[in-house]
């Protein structure tokens, strides 16, 4: 990577060793300066005047200058001439901090494209690109409309003819969900791209526009890092880009703190065609403290076998020896003939079957706000949601014969202690026959049953570990726990499940419950190698 201060890179390109070229550099340096002010205050002003539900439909969250500084930072900079591109460019603050790296670290000449759809942007935009081009070998362009439309239109059909790709791509895609029915999700499914967020079908149409060998660079959501929705996008993400940076946020309201945006966000930084062994993963707790930072294997991100491609981002080496701990165990769900579903009962489309109370001819009726305290706390008396279904044929497909289940809330606070939060649920806890479980529950059976019950225990005991908590924090951005994470995991034998079952009470405080599970479960104990 070209580094050094402004006047050595300025001599080794241009030979600038005298008065009279210092004098210019210095002007140069004074007015890229004064673009960077200019530009962080058009993106305050348009984050101030913009109707704030507007941006909120559109998605729009304005890269302060401080974080486009930091992700402008992550490239590798070249003295050959570069093409760069900045979908959903907003006010141009991207653009610019590239720009401003790429001339104090001797790049070559720049050449700017800056996409961006909303109207209101545009001539806060258009004073952008003015300021870029009075700077030394920079020009540009701004395409006044839709990425995805743009986008998709220079990989298919007559768009594609002749259409130049970039040599680098810089972005903060908008965060909005794309529905099934809609123009961009039919456009991004003509060019192989399936995404179900906006900012996935963003950085997939800039991978598919780089050159080979061109880098990316952009800031999401963590939340593509894991579970079946994204699936489609993270194989295209690692089939199309060599991931070289991954950065997060210790905190989630930094990033874009003056937008209240707290939303668990990663910057990564890759090169289209590249496979890297190493990938350097960093952290800090906003753009302008201290970065900590580790190079991994590659493999250690990206399991070789992993059918879902999650990607596990370990920022220490506390972390990866909790990963080796979890990932070193022997058995996957189906070895233990288990299986994990979502609560079957999704309560608006049965509403004419719900009973506030338990009753003859009804069924017991279990929702995440029944599990309390690592029990189930059945009926609630005075709480909101309905304590029991009534049985019928219409709802007995729903239901699930009595017996032990291990119930896992599908959400949780951002305030909770633990990510994964296991319970059980057994005859002892719910009367009758069969049992209903609501839809924001995940239910691990057998086969649709009940567990034996020292093996729902231990696998519940199991499952609220730290070890486990933390290893799924690697790859869990967000508050929800969907199934896939769940069925992901690796997990301890029978046997060893049933020990930890029969020595674990319900009551059992986090240190006494991880130190027998480190006793138990040979993977956990700290001489396992």
């Amino acid at each position: 990577m070209k580094g050094g201060n402004l006047f050595a890179a300025a001599s080794g390109r241009d030979g600038l060793s005298n008065p009279q070229g210092r004098h210019r550099l210095l002007e140069v340096d004074l007015m890229t300066a004064d673009m960077i002010l200019d530009v962080e205050q058009r993106r305050r002003e348009c984050g101030e005047t913009l109707d704030r539900r507007r941006r909120s439909e559109l998605g729009q969250f304005f890269t302060p200058s401080d974080l486009a500084a930091f992700m402008a930072g992550l490239f590798e900079v070249s003295d050959r001439p570069a093409r760069l591109l900045d979908p959903g460019a907003g006010v141009g603050s991207l653009a610019a901090a590239v720009a401003d790296r790429w001339r104090r670290d001797g790049g070559g000449p720049l050449s700017v494209t800056a996409v961006e759809a909303d109207p209101q942007l545009q001539e806060p935009l258009a004073q952008t690109m003015a300021d870029l081009r009075r700077l030394p070998e920079v020009s540009g362009v701004i395409v006044a409309g839709d990425f995805i439309e743009w986008g998709s239109d220079r990989l298919s059909g007559f768009g594609a003819v002749g259409a130049s790709k970039f040599d680098l791509v810089i972005m903060n895609p908008p965060y909005r969900k794309i529905h099934s029915a809609s123009l961009e999700r039919r456009r991004l499914a003509g060019v192989g791209i399936e995404v179900p967020n906006l900012y996935a079908g963003f950085v997939a149409l800039a991978a598919g526009l780089l050159e080979d060998g061109g880098q990316l660079v952009a800031i999401t959501p963590r939340s593509f890092t894991n579970g079946p929705y994204f699936r489609k996008f993270r194989r295209l993400l690692l089939e199309r880009i060599g991931l070289r940076r991954i950065h997060v946020f210790e905190s989630r309201d930094v990033a874009f703190a003056d937008s209240e945006v707290l939303q668990e966000n990663v910057i990564i930084h890759g090169t289209r065609g590249e496979r890297p062994k190493n990938v350097v993963v960093s952290s800090s707790r906003s753009v302008s403290d201290a970065v900590r930072r580790r190079t991994v294997p590659f493999v250690e991100v990206v399991l070789p076998d992993d059918p879902e491609a999650f990607i596990y981002i370990t920022l220490d080496e506390a972390s990866a020896q909790c990963a080796r701990k979890v990932q070193g165990l022997p058995c996957r769900m189906e070895d233990l003939e288990l299986s994990v579903s979502t609560g079957p009962v999704v309560d608006f489309r049965v509403k004419n079957h719900l009973r506030r109370e338990f009753a003859s001819g009804t069924v017991p009726l279990v929702y995440p706000t029944h599990l309390r305290g690592g029990r189930v706390v059945w009926p609630k008396v005075n709480g909101s949601k309905p304590n029991a279904l009534a049985r019928n044929e219409e709802i007995e497909s729903l239901l699930m014969p009595a017996g032990a289940y291990v119930l896992l809330r599908r959400f949780s606070a951002k305030e909770e202690r633990r990510r994964v939060m296991a319970t059980v649920v057994s005859v002892e806890d719910l009367p009758g026959d069969a049992y209903a479980f609501e839809n924001h529950l995940n239910v691990i059976h057998r086969c649709g049953r009940g567990l034996p019950e020292s093996m729902a225990r231990g696998l519940s005991a199991f499952l609220n570990t730290t070890i486990v908590d933390q290893f799924f924090r690697q790859f869990n951005g967000h508050t929800q726990v969907n199934a896939t994470d769940i069925r992901s995991l690796r997990y301890p034998t029978v046997s060893e499940l049933d020990a930890l079952g029969k020595i674990v009470k319900p009551d059992i405080d986090q240190r006494k419950l991880d130190d027998l599970a480190k006793r138990v479960i040979s993977s956990f104990d700290s001489n396992h190698s």
